[in-house]
């Protein structure tokens, strides 16, 4: 069963950000346009396949359902609601 895609807040923001790095700081568009390219697949996959990606390895976020997902150098974090279908992005952050 396909699942709906919902992006916070925050991660809307937080992509925004990383588009404008790689574009202005970086003056990379080719980069800002293969990660967009990237995280679209990354909706994607997790549009069908949401349990794809593995529960964190925090262990107070895998408990709390916390799953990650690497796009290029980033890190998309979501939860499931399996009751309703919804696959929540919740932030990304750089890789360290």
């Amino acid at each position: 069963m396909a699942y709906k895609i919902d992006k916070s807040y925050e991660a809307e923001q937080d992509m925004f950000g990383i588009l404008d790095y790689l574009t202005e700081t970086l003056a990379s568009v080719g980069a800002a346009r293969h990660f967009y390219r990237l995280l679209n697949e990354c909706y994607k996959r997790l549009h069908k396949y949401p349990l794809m990606y593995p529960l964190c390895r925090d262990e107070n976020l895998a408990v709390k359902g916390f799953r990650y997902a690497p796009v290029m150098r980033y890190i998309v974090f979501y939860k499931i609601d399996e009751e309703k279908n919804i696959v929540e992005f919740i932030v990304l952050f750089m890789e360290q």
